[in-house]
């Protein structure tokens, strides 16, 4: 194997990270991102596993720091350096496995890279740390026909698409280079057959596209929905804050119902009440009662965010007033989840979803009870770190239409979008509190990639964000109204019911699943491929 020049390397390396970060918002040149894994992949092709770990770092490292460069708002620079390194990593070991697979079985390499690749983008979508931002997929969410395969196969099968055919150009290349002239018309056929079969997928994926864009939305039954959008900075103290922010809500809940009086539901975003909501109206505080006496005044259900407590220990009820803290006494024990309300037009609590995939540091820290000196760090930096996940995918029922609420960023996670709709839902609801990325990019990356949530269940997914995007997207993936970010608002639309029960929806994430099986497949056999080269007589 000819080993490239290291200025060669790092040329490749660094082309790879600008041309990844360019497809992703709010650049979004949507095109490069069939070609930005071509450089990373003619290194893997063409190198050793050490050489392959150090552009990796380069290429991976570089990308992820400077694409979620809002995570500084997070923790400060120990945001964006975590994410670099444990993101990265995921990038550099995804590479060195397609590097493995690449030097025992050169023929196959490009077959094998985006099952390796895509087992990869899977697996950093679970767990404590799960993260899909990123995923080459979502860098296409404006090119529109093409992401309507996303109802066969998720989000997953479009990346699977477009990282092929970034392997099957790094292929014919590394082969065009290495090969000896005058290339056979076999050897040159066998060149471009990874580079065809991805481009006769595209070629696919746009026709069908095209089909389903024609595909009828029902809008009956519908049901009218008011976004409120109020800036309320989670950075703020909420005692210095609570009075103002509440006036707000009130006011532009207020106009929204002056201009739509028949409105079904208005929704208050993530977090957007501070306090707990369940036991103050239980205990009458004269704040929460002001939210009741609104509601039945505009006589139209509501979904406001706000913390629950549980008491596990306590001889005697609490005091009202120190409700309005987040966290309790030392002398208390109690548990408090990330909640989404619905209430009947008389104020009254029918329903509520607790928030199951926490954001890390921020609101959950798994072993802050082991460590508790570290959980003492982190509540004084996100004041909200003592959050405990719940475990329901729960189902309003409304006289119109079923409807699911996700918070934050659970809208970014396609398995679980999917069960709340096999549960029933016919709509999904989606409250974030963006405020505190400070950033367009940190807004735009995390609205776009739920373009394809709606896509791969054929559901309308409306987001009400308390800064952030706030907006309505159509079963088609296609915006039908939008916010202004940095704006206080109200956005006031019709959803309607799911199109049809989709493949995906029905079957899940089976490509993922078999990327797996080929990544461990293709990992076994190249373990022992290099073992009998090493034993084998010379």
């Amino acid at each position: 194997m000819k080993e490239i020049k290291w200025y060669t390397g790092m040329v490749l390396s660094l082309t790879s990270a600008f041309l990844l970060l360019f497809s992703f918002p709010t650049y979004n040149v949507n095109i490069f991102g069939f070609i930005a894994l071509v450089p990373i992949f003619i290194i893997a092709y063409s190198t050793n596993g050490k050489k392959t770990a150090f552009y990796g770092i380069v290429c991976g490292f570089l990308f992820y720091c400077l694409y979620l460069f809002w995570m500084n708002a997070y923790l400060a620079v120990v945001g964006v350096g975590f994410v670099t390194v444990v993101y990265g990593g995921f990038f550099v070991i995804a590479l060195l496995l397609i590097n493995l697979a690449a030097r025992a079985f050169p023929k196959y390499r490009a077959a094998l890279t985006p099952f390796i690749w895509i087992a990869f983008e899977y697996i950093r979508s679970f767990g404590f740390l799960g993260f899909t931002f990123g995923s080459i997929g979502y860098s296409q969410h404006n090119f529109t026909r093409f992401i309507q395969i996303a109802d066969i196969g998720g989000e997953q099968l479009v990346s699977f698409i477009i990282v092929l055919f970034n392997a099957g150009i790094a292929h014919l290349i590394v082969k065009l280079l290495h090969t000896q002239r005058p290339i056979p018309k076999k050897a040159v056929r066998n060149h471009i057959l990874p580079l065809s079969v991805s481009a006769g997928l595209i070629l696919f994926s746009i026709i069908y596209g095209s089909f389903r864009l024609g595909e009828t939305i029902p809008k009956s039954p519908g049901m009218k929905l008011t976004l409120i959008q109020s800036l309320s900075s989670p950075r703020t103290k909420w005692k210095e804050e609570k009075w103002k922010v509440l006036f707000r809500l009130i006011d532009l809940s207020k106009q929204s119902h002056k201009e739509s009086p028949d409105t079904d539901l208005i929704v208050w975003t993530e977090t957007a009440i501070r306090t707990s909501l369940r036991p103050n109206f239980i205990y009458g505080s004269s704040y929460h009662m002001k939210i009741q006496r609104l509601i039945k005044k505009l006589n139209t259900f509501f979904i406001i965010g706000s913390p629950d407590n549980f008491d596990i220990k306590r001889e005697k009820d609490p005091d009202p007033d120190k409700l309005t803290m987040i966290y309790p006494e030392e002398s208390e024990e109690e548990i408090w989840t990330n909640s989404a309300y619905f209430l009947d037009n008389q104020g009254d609590i029918i329903k509520k979803y607790n928030k199951m995939q926490l954001t890390p540091f921020g609101e959950h820290f798994p072993i802050g009870k082991a460590l508790p000196f570290l959980q003492k760090i982190l509540d004084k930096f996100t004041d909200s770190a003592g959050f405990t996940p719940g475990d329901d995918y729960t189902v309003f029922e409304h006289e119109k239409l079923n409807f699911s609420v996700v918070i934050c960023w659970e809208g970014t996670y396609g398995y679980m979008i999917r069960k709340f709709v096999r549960n029933g839902a016919d709509f999904i609801l989606n409250i974030s509190n963006d405020m505190w990325t400070q950033t367009e990019a940190g807004h735009f990356q995390h609205f776009t990639i739920t373009k394809f949530r709606a896509i791969e269940n054929r559901i309308w997914f409306a987001r009400a964000a308390n800064d952030g995007v706030t907006a309505i997207i159509n079963p088609h993936g296609e915006v039908v109204k939008i916010l202004p970010i940095k704006e206080t608002g109200y956005l006031t639309g019709e959803v309607g019911p799911k199109v049809r029960t989709t493949f995906y929806t029905k079957y899940g994430d089976i490509l993922p699943w078999i990327s797996l099986a080929v990544l461990v497949i293709s990992f076994i056999f190249s373990i022992i491929f290099f073992i009998r080269k090493i034993v084998a007589p010379q």
